[in-house]
């Protein structure tokens, strides 16, 4: 069924009590999900990025798919059980990996585990505010915790990451910093350093360049039309419809031309006159037909992985999520994908990076025993046996587990060396509060580029918008 996106700001109330049905069933069947047993406890896992096929005739306006008849997932957590929460890693290698690690623990101390692999945003924050709403959030979770945080209802993780960050040669620093609030809080474990490379088809684009990625977006824009092959592929996957992705992928070419979307202060600056040169050049790939058309019907991230592992795609920028299902479901494919930094702009390349890490939520019922599942999780020989599960979906957070070949010869060095030098979403100030608003409640982004490619609205119009939109966004956090 067809659905109307909240496009108001709204207050924290309305934001728990809403945002579980915030999109609708359609939005929620989107992303289906299976269920199964493992080591005692039930799971959710979704299904593996790229087993349904984008539609090649879908509308370039945001819209929606009908998907009637189909069930919304549990947006509860299991009672009477220790609940754990993440972000799908989409393979289910590293999803049992990383659950399992807590069953073991769970075993140990008579604690029945539960374990939920969540298909990405919006879903994830839907499922946090309802179970926030109804006073049973789940213990452990690993996304959106700078919001909560800043709303009271996660707590402090400074003394157990304290405790484990000098372990195994050290965390990578962006472990930590982009797990501090504002206010100098830690406010998550960092399991892992989840980097956003530019995944790109070395076979195909390395035929017109002489076997090296796009130095540059300009160079995006004159070669890719002699790549592709209309309509069956379009040389860049990028992210512009109502789902998180696109603000990374929105950000990365923002950076590469000077620009940013806030302030130092983590004030919204989407209207920097970088933002605007970097907006004419989507603009200009997108009058070059470089990018699928059904990007902006878009309502789940796991688009442009899908994209890209149906070869649609022959360029996208995403967390490893889809190497890792690359090198689990499509070993061919993954031979021929390289990582790179994202292409250059006059300012450079940049790529963002930022850590994996598991925070507590406060009024939990099991909340008393979150720090002694968080102290066996971290210990390193548990971090290392995660991160080897599937080598290269992220890059381990102890630096010592980052070393030799693969991480210092192979293609995967390109992300140890984002992992050291890479930005989060919200450089060059901490991650913000107001940012899960923006990206996964609002979607101000997406629709300032909807408004200038398929609405004609002047780019600094859509600035503006944009502007005020996100600004409504940051001032329900402005300590009065």
């Amino acid at each position: 069924m067809d659905h109307q996106r909240r496009a108001a700001p709204f207050s924290r109330r309305q934001f728990l009590s809403g945002a579980a049905t915030l999109a609708g069933a359609a939005l929620l069947a989107a992303c289906g999900s299976g269920t199964g047993e493992t080591g005692g406890a039930a799971t959710t896992a979704p299904k593996p990025a790229g087993t349904t096929a984008p539609a090649a005739g879908s509308a370039a306006a945001p819209t929606t798919a009908a998907a009637a008849g189909t069930a919304a997932p549990d947006l509860t957590i299991v009672s009477g059980k220790f609940n754990v929460w993440f972000s799908a890693n989409w393979n289910t290698v590293t999803d049992e990996a990383v659950g399992n690690t807590f069953v073991d623990w769970g075993k140990q101390n008579n604690i029945n585990v539960e374990w939920q692999s969540i298909p990405g945003s919006p879903i994830i924050l839907q499922k946090e505010a309802a179970a926030v709403a109804a006073g049973q959030p789940p213990e452990l979770d690993n996304n959106n915790m700078t919001y909560w945080y800043t709303q009271g209802e996660m707590g402090d993780l400074g003394a157990t990451v304290n405790k484990f960050k000098a372990m195994a040669g050290g965390m990578f620093p962006i472990g930590i910093s982009s797990l501090t609030a504002p206010d100098g809080t830690i406010i998550a474990t960092p399991y892992a350093i989840d980097v956003w490379p530019a995944h790109w088809r070395t076979d195909l684009i390395g035929a017109k360049t002489g076997g090296r990625f796009f130095n540059s977006y300009d160079e995006v824009i004159s070669l890719g039309p002699s790549i592709q092959q209309l309509p069956k592929n379009y040389v860049y996957a990028m992210a512009l419809g109502h789902e998180g992705d696109h603000v990374n992928n929105l950000c990365t070419i923002m950076w590469a031309y000077g620009g940013r979307i806030n302030d130092e202060k983590g004030v919204p600056d989407i209207t920097n006159p970088a933002n605007k040169v970097a907006i004419q050049t989507v603009v200009n790939m997108w009058k070059a037909k470089l990018i699928p058309p059904e990007t902006f019907a878009q309502t789940v991230t796991s688009w442009n992985n899908e994209t890209y592992q149906k070869s649609r795609g022959l360029m996208a920028v995403n967390p490893a999520t889809i190497m890792g299902w690359l090198l689990v479901n499509d070993k061919e494919l993954g031979n021929n994908t390289g990582l790179a930094t994202p292409p250059k702009g006059p300012a450079g390349g940049f790529a963002e990076g930022a850590a994996l890490g598991f925070g507590y939520f406060k009024k939990a019922k099991l909340v008393d025993r979150t720090v002694s599942a968080l102290d066996y999780f971290m210990q390193p020989p548990n971090l290392l046996k995660i991160s080897k599960a599937v080598e290269g979906r992220f890059v381990p957070v102890y630096q010592d587990h980052a070393t030799g070949d693969f991480w210092e010869k192979s293609k995967f060095a390109e992300l140890k060396n984002i992992a050291t030098v890479g930005r989060v979403r919200n450089w060059p100030a901490p991650t913000q509060p107001w940012l899960s608003d923006v990206t996964d409640a609002k979607y101000v982004l997406s629709d300032m580029m909807n408004k200038v490619i398929n609405q004609n609205m002047a780019i600094e119009d859509a600035q503006a918008a944009a502007q005020k939109d996100m600004m409504d966004s940051y001032n329900k956090f402005v300590k009065k």
